[in-house]
């Protein structure tokens, strides 16, 4: 008798340490957007969603999310995102718990990161949160100007936040393609079919890659990265069209549009499939 006292007294425990770890690092809704109580309560029809879901009914507000360490990783990047792109302070809130396999930029001004899907992107290393957190950070750029993107198909808003993510890794991430490229194959598993919003795997890839070449001897004005991306992409990459003479955009340098134009075919391959994941992973 001594002794199932003595294991339910053990279970007894062990279920308010549980308890008392998940209200630790739980927050109240004082300290979430617009005072929203849940995450399953946000709206997706005002945010760019990195997958097509919302947030599930026992998620949570929380103080971190996976671990601290992992936590502290996303918001210096999330952070370093907002001032690379000149979009000052941007709030970041953590969705804890099941039915978190999101991050959402919303329109008025936030961004909601969730649990498995930062633990997901943790699986890819570091630079896959970074790159994501590039990616939303994007979207807010799109929403404060209404000119972006300049891209006016279905999949150029995704695309056009590939391509800032790519330009975001190279410019302060790494050098190094090889790296830069793993960052991108956690994204690419959460691409849609062929004319879907966020665009097909290939597409995706181009993009990305696009976004890092640019990166590669320039800076931009978030407009001017945006004319450059979508003059290259939409003429010479997703229609597969080339020329032998290409006009050089006012808003780059003689040198990187020449560097953008030597690596076009290569871009149209890897838009079309013909250039293979394994493939893409090894470019120089």
């Amino acid at each position: 008798m001594k002794k199932i006292k003595f294991i339910i007294a053990l279970l007894c425990i062990s279920i308010l340490a549980v308890q008392c770890t998940k209200e630790d690092n739980n927050l109240t809704s004082d300290n979430a957007p617009m005072g929203i109580n849940s995450p399953s309560m946000l709206e997706i029809n005002n945010a760019e969603c990195y997958t097509v879901d919302g947030f599930g009914p026992n998620s949570y507000w929380a103080d971190y999310i996976v671990n601290q360490s992992t936590t502290n990783f996303l918001k210096t990047e999330h952070n370093e995102a907002a001032s690379f792109f000149g979009m000052g302070n941007v709030p970041l809130y953590l969705a804890g718990g099941d039915g978190t396999f999101n991050a959402l930029s919303y329109s008025n001004g936030y961004v909601v990161w969730g649990e498995e899907l930062l633990a997901s992107a943790l699986n890819y290393g570091n630079v896959a949160i970074a790159y994501v957190a590039a990616h939303e950070m994007a979207h807010q750029v799109q929403f404060r100007d209404n000119t972006i993107p300049s891209g006016n198909h279905v999949s150029a808003t995704e695309l056009e936040a590939d391509g800032f993510g790519g330009y975001f890794i190279r410019r302060t991430y790494t050098s190094d393609w090889n790296t830069a490229a793993g960052a991108y194959n956690f994204s690419q598993t959460l691409a849609g079919p062929n004319g879907s919003s966020h665009g097909t795997a290939a597409q995706r890839r181009s993009a990305f890659r696009l976004g890092y070449l640019l990166g590669d001897n320039g800076t931009y004005s978030n407009r001017n990265f945006d004319t450059n991306f979508f003059y290259y992409y939409d003429y010479y990459v997703k229609d597969g069209r080339l020329k032998l003479e290409l006009v050089k955009p006012a808003t780059i340098e003689q040198s990187q549009h020449e560097h953008i134009v030597a690596h076009l075919e290569e871009l149209q391959k890897i838009a079309s499939g013909e250039i293979s994941e394994e493939e893409f992973l090894n470019l120089n």
